[in-house]
């Protein structure tokens, strides 16, 4: 039977959720066992239909429970605790009633990184079924012993290029995909295909600190461009410009969050074929949107072919996995060809067949959508947790991505409030690192991502927070 506190500091949601959860992970709820209609559930705890929807979309998310036509929602295959000692079910369920803290050498309890996920987001089963399937095809077409095209697989190419079309508008051929270890090498690739020393590339400020550091490490010179409340500030670009390029993250910006509006970028579009400059179109987490669906890529608008498009599995599947695409437009894509010839690709095949595999089956779509849900869900509860923060404190992002920023009041001093979080076990993140031009970074401005902090751990993070700020707020 289900309980719950109105009175509590817990989200009514993430109570119902908490209790299913652990009735189905101790085989109190069996495998095939139907869970109550969120209706009549609702009506029996005295909440709204939508409070129960949500418990049990996240039970859905993490693969608890599926729905089942005619029945509602039935639950799936959990190793159960029912044969656990008395012992292991009482620290079974100090885990799942309280925060479960994982302790770094340093003392940190949560890391507030944009850089990975909580490992229960990994497909893991539907990775473990395609690892087997792939390696028998890989054996039977003798792929597995021998060195790959430098561009990639065609298998995976193929696969990419039907669901990019589908969910981003994205016009190319098969041949115009290469496929990387992600956005650094992508960005290594075009570098190179830039041929003078001393290139320059403009960029967002702020922007992505990591693809400043590989043009830098390039002997490429930046020269920026501001952003303001609607992204890169198109009417500031030279009137002329000899730049190869220019690094832009149009459909979310980072790290402010904003998307650019259609005006500005056919505006850009138009300025980069006047200059006969290339567009970077870095569309890292383009599927991740919370409160709309995913609006059409730069590349998409694109009728002169001035932009390349980059895109990753890190944020789809998980970072390890350190697999990106560049799509080249076809002057540039023939000139990769004639550099690279003699290259290997560095990428694993093996991998490379796994995620064509999942985007095949239409398994990449359902992960995706899932992955929408946890963090949507994540994003809410920490936006609803730190309401209460402090008079001038604001949260600043679109719905979109894996990470917010938290703005205080002018004068507050950054480096104290990362001091004390830190004092307190949470690890968050200054601004100034995605800033060229330091001077114009808001210094009372902190970034924190979502990604590692699981759902029942968040009232227990933002808590930690408050403990540590609230000397400093009012």
């Amino acid at each position: 039977m289900i309980s719950i506190s109105k009175t509590g500091t817990a989200p009514l949601y993430l109570q119902i959720y908490n209790q299913l959860r652990h009735d189905i992970a101790s085989g109190t709820l069996a495998e095939g066992a139907v869970l109550t209609g969120s209706r009549m559930l609702a009506a029996m705890l005295g909440v709204s239909r939508n409070t129960v929807d949500n418990a049990y979309g996240q039970l859905m998310a993490e693969g608890y429970i599926a729905p089942r036509k005619g029945v509602g929602f039935e639950v799936l295959h959990v190793p159960s605790l029912g044969a656990a000692s008395a012992a292991s079910e009482k620290k079974f369920r100090q885990q799942h009633s309280q925060p479960a803290h994982e302790h770094t050498p340093d003392g940190i309890v949560y890391d507030l990184t944009n850089s990975s996920h909580t490992v229960d987001l990994f497909p893991k089963s539907l990775w473990k079924k395609y690892t087997l399937e792939c390696l028998e095809i890989l054996e039977r077409e003798e792929k597995i012993s021998a060195l790959q095209v430098m561009q990639g697989e065609p298998y995976l190419r193929k696969h990419l290029l039907a669901y990019l079309r589908r969910i981003r508008g994205v016009h190319c051929t098969e041949d115009q995909i290469i496929i990387t270890c992600g956005l650094q090498q992508s960005l290594e690739y075009i570098c190179k295909m830039a041929a003078r020393h001393g290139q320059t590339i403009l960029m967002e400020d702020p922007g992505y600190n990591k693809a400043a550091a590989v043009f830098r490490s390039n002997h490429i010179a930046i020269q920026t461009v501001p952003v303001d409340e609607y992204g890169l500030t198109v009417a500031s670009l030279p009137a002329q410009s000899g730049a190869f390029a220019l690094y832009a993250t149009p459909s979310h910006q980072f790290p402010t969050g904003v998307t650019l509006p259609i005006g500005r970028r056919h505006a850009l579009l138009a300025w980069a074929q006047r200059n006969g400059v290339f567009i970077l179109e870095d569309d890292f987490d383009s599927e991740l949107r919370y409160y709309s669906k995913p609006i059409p890529s730069l590349q998409s608008i694109d009728t002169e072919n001035r932009v390349i498009y980059l895109g990753t599995f890190s944020k789809g599947i998980s970072p390890s996995i350190r697999m990106g695409y560049m799509i080249l437009p076809p002057q540039l894509a023939a000139v990769f060809h004639e550099m690279f010839a003699e290259y290997n690709s560095t990428v694993p095949v093996l991998n490379q067949y796994i995620i064509g595999r999942l985007l095949e089956t239409g398994h990449y779509d359902r992960h995706i959508r899932r992955l929408g849900l946890v963090f949507k869900n994540r994003l809410a509860l920490f936006i609803k947790e730190l309401s209460g923060l402090g008079a001038g404190v604001r949260i600043t992002g679109n719905g979109t991505g894996q990470y917010f920023l938290l703005r205080f009041p002018k004068g507050t001093d950054q480096q104290m409030l990362i001091a004390q979080a830190l004092a307190h076990g949470v690890r968050v993140y200054p601004t100034m690192q995605f800033w060229q031009e330091k001077a114009e970074c808001p210094p009372q401005t902190l970034f924190l991502g979502f990604g590692k902090i699981r759902l029942q751990n968040i009232p227990d993070c933002v808590a930690r927070l408050k403990a540590a700020w609230s000397p400093w707020l009012v």
